[in-house]
């Protein structure tokens, strides 16, 4: 059932005003619930990956700059922190908006469908 649906049933006299609002805020409480939440997903998400796994998503952004330093900054075949790789990727985000796309990056290593999950395709 929808809202329109809800409506069409009070305008007709199928349902009070009060059911109506009620039936509607039910359906609003329940669509809350059904966001996603990215940064519970990035917490919840592996403390670490190799090296490599992380070298592919420094890659996937395109910027030399980013790649060289990054291959400056972390040792070969050391695994890298959740955290080590937030605070650098986030030196390279233009606006706070990016950090989505950080955060889904990271968890995109072990979950491809993660950009689908949060609604960033």
């Amino acid at each position: 059932m929808n809202k329109d649906f809800l409506k069409m049933q009070k305008l007709a006299g199928l349902i009070t005003e009060g059911q109506y609002k009620k039936q509607v805020n039910e359906m609003d409480e329940f669509d809350d619930e059904d966001e996603f939440d990215l940064n519970a997903a990035m917490k919840a998400s592996p403390e670490r990956h190799s090296y490599d796994e992380v070298l592919e998503v420094i890659k996937s952004y395109e910027d030399k700059n980013m790649l060289n330093d990054f291959i400056n900054e972390f040792p070969q075949g050391k695994d890298i922190s959740r955290n080590d790789y937030g605070q650098f990727c986030m030196q390279y985000v233009d606006d706070m908006s990016e950090q989505q796309y950080v955060q889904a990056n990271w968890i995109s290593i072990t979950d491809p469908d993660i950009y689908e999950k949060a609604g960033l395709v």
